[in-house]
């Protein structure tokens, strides 16, 4: 039963990271570096967690706890699965680049975290988990994913801080939502992922053009 949950809980995990990869048109990823920020992200889930199970009984509103705690830490630690690994490489080297490796990096932590579902819940919460959930993490982590690179080339480190603090705030009103008892709140969650999708395409389009590489791909 074990090893059935790991393997349905990569499957999604798996299936994402190689879609998105694929957006990379211009100088694609290798896919060892891709494995890196996936692993890593996979990492980032323990102090995340233990950052979370600290903080409960501290701060007892839920929509603070949400945002401030759940919001914050998810981001941040899966930002630091990016940060130290695949940031300082020479792969590391257009815009889109910010995108695919946040989106790795997410890929890995919602896929750890679709496993712990899976064994508190039972198996079938996958099928939910796989498309909404999961890409919720790709898409928060989406938000700070392009300004890590401009980050990279400018130094602005408040690219990347607003970037961060944005993704908590739209991951932590999307736990508020997805949570409620109520119908309408779970479509509000679901808007916001809508939203954020096609926010993430443009972004990716936009990255598109400011890559270096895109008139060596034309020749």
């Amino acid at each position: 039963m074990i090893l059935f949950i790991i393997v349905v809980a990569l499957i999604p995990g798996l299936f994402w990271l190689f879609y998105f990869a694929g957006k990379d048109r211009y100088e694609p990823e290798p896919p060892l570096f891709l494995i890196y920020a996936f692993v890593a992200g996979m990492i980032a889930i323990l102090p995340a967690d233990v950052t979370e199970l600290l903080f409960k009984k501290i701060i007892l509103n839920r929509y603070l706890y949400y945002i401030i705690v759940v919001g914050i830490s998810e981001e941040f630690f899966k930002y630091l699965s990016v940060r130290l690994t695949v940031y300082t490489s020479r792969e590391f080297n257009e815009p889109v680049d910010g995108i695919v490796y946040s989106t790795a990096a997410a890929l890995g932590f919602a896929t750890v975290e679709n496993m712990l579902y899976m064994f508190t819940l039972g198996w079938k919460v996958i099928f939910m988990r796989s498309v909404l959930t999961t890409l919720g993490h790709v898409v928060f982590s989406a938000l700070w994913g392009y300004p890590l690179y401009k980050t990279k080339m400018t130094g602005k480190k408040s690219y990347v801080i607003i970037g961060i603090l944005l993704a908590a705030l739209f991951h932590g009103l999307y736990d508020i939502f997805i949570s409620s008892k109520y119908m309408v709140s779970i479509f509000i969650a679901i808007a916001i992922i809508v939203i954020l999708y096609f926010i993430m395409k443009r972004e990716i389009k936009e990255a598109e053009k400011e890559s270096p590489f895109k008139n060596d791909a034309k020749n």
